[in-house]
């Protein structure tokens, strides 16, 4: 006769112990905004020259501050001062 293998034997009944009870873990709040809108909005804020970019995370709002332009600004267009 051979040896008794595992699957020949009985398995434990799982009902008999107790089961383990968790306290109720509180409802997660809804993610208002992720990691892939805040980068987007950076890049965007990156290449318009803002100067800082806001998050409020409560309602999940990004804000781009663009600052004011300064006197000696090389970027003019000459067709400003035709008009």
């Amino acid at each position: 006769m051979s040896a008794p293998t595992p699957a020949d034997k009985p398995k434990p009944d799982k009902s008999d112990k107790p089961k383990k009870s968790r306290p109720p873990s509180p409802p997660r709040r809804k993610n208002r905004f992720n990691e892939r809108e805040f980068a987007r909005a950076g890049r965007a804020a990156k290449a318009i020259g803002a100067e800082r970019v806001e998050v409020d995370p409560a309602t999940g709002k990004i804000s781009i501050i663009i600052g004011k332009p300064g006197k000696d600004a090389t970027d003019r267009n000459p067709w400003d001062e035709v008009l």
